[in-house]
């Protein structure tokens, strides 16, 4: 059974939570497994248990932040209809994955940190983006429309803009409104 530690339900949860904190306010270079013991309230020893190298720690955290925006994704293609415009659809996937910040925040700084250099998350990174890119090309075969092709045939320009506003609303640049970047991408 695990071991409760202070408000997480084990001593794992705490050591993803806080390290998944430390990333988007340090980035992963800036975050040593020390700094994440520190800030957990844990032995160097009970984290290095639990995760003895930084990478295996940062695939886990990857792992849970693109299952979240998978869920996100799933929950949006569900709640699509058969004649739903296309420009509000867009608006409120974009919308759906910028709302819960601290996980947009995390998938910045994990792009950010596939750029760099050739880590274990570039990988699962871009499966984890085909797969995404089969989600809108079937929520663009369920809404039918017309103009809903367009969100097929341009699936991946659709996470290129949502990652580009993300690393400009977060790095403290201008930032487009969502509706712009929709405009951008259903435009013919």
């Amino acid at each position: 059974m695990a071991r409760k530690h202070g408000e997480y339900p084990s001593v794992r949860e705490a050591i993803l939570a806080t390290a998944a904190s430390l990333f988007t306010r340090r980035g992963v270079h800036g975050t040593s497994l020390g700094d994440i013991a520190a800030e957990a309230k844990l032995s160097k020893g009970t984290l290095y248990y639990y995760y003895p190298a930084k990478d295996e720690l940062i695939l886990t955290i990857a792992e849970g932040c693109l299952a979240h925006m998978s869920d996100i994704l799933l929950t949006w293609l569900d709640g699509l209809t058969r004649d739903e415009p296309l420009a509000p659809a867009i608006n409120r996937l974009f919308t759906s994955i910028m709302q819960d910040e601290q996980h947009a925040r995390l998938y910045a700084v994990l792009c950010a940190e596939c750029s760099t250099e050739d880590t274990p998350i570039r990988q699962l990174m871009a499966e984890q983006r085909q797969q995404w890119k089969l989600m809108l090309e079937l929520g663009a075969l369920r809404m039918q429309s017309r103009n809903a092709r367009i969100l097929g045939d341009r699936a991946e320009l659709f996470f290129t803009l949502l990652t580009g506003h993300m690393l400009q609303s977060f790095g403290g640049m201008s930032s487009i409104p969502i509706e712009a970047l929709t405009e951008a991408l259903v435009c013919e």
